[in-house]
């Protein structure tokens, strides 16, 4: 089932509210990441938890990309004896864009997934030796 939720799913479900094409191509990068961050185990094990964190993910993908087209930002500090002002911004020092929506991306999924075994990094074992 790729990509892990489908239209139907986030309005009805997820009650999401992008426009179809937007969700469309939101939906599937947050598959592809997902697809990376639980190494494919998400293609084997399907759950309501994974298309709602893809689901969750495309929403954040589709307001990040929306600020940084329109250029809001939101003011820190304003001081008028020098005129300085400072904006909020969520990019730590040397980070670039791409890496800060892996960032916010992994802390969602996290959030839908911690009870599911899709985000462990064990390794299987075989006791056929």
């Amino acid at each position: 089932m790729f990509p892990y939720a489908d239209y139907e799913f986030y309005t009805t479900k997820a009650n999401g509210e992008l426009e179809k094409g937007v969700f469309e191509s939101e939906i599937l990068e947050a598959s592809f990441f997902l697809r990376y961050l639980t190494l494919g185990k998400s293609d084997r094990n399907p759950s309501k938890a994974l298309s709602y964190a893809a689901c969750a993910i495309a929403d954040m993908y589709a307001a990040e990309k929306r600020k940084i087209t329109s250029g809001e930002r939101q003011k820190k500090s304003e001081n008028n004896d020098g005129y300085s002002v400072s904006f909020v911004t969520e990019l730590k020092d040397g980070e670039s864009t791409e890496e800060l929506l892996a960032r916010k991306a992994r802390q969602i999924a996290r959030q839908y997934l911690a009870c599911t075994d899709l985000l462990s990094r064990k390794v299987g074992c075989r006791n056929d030796y």
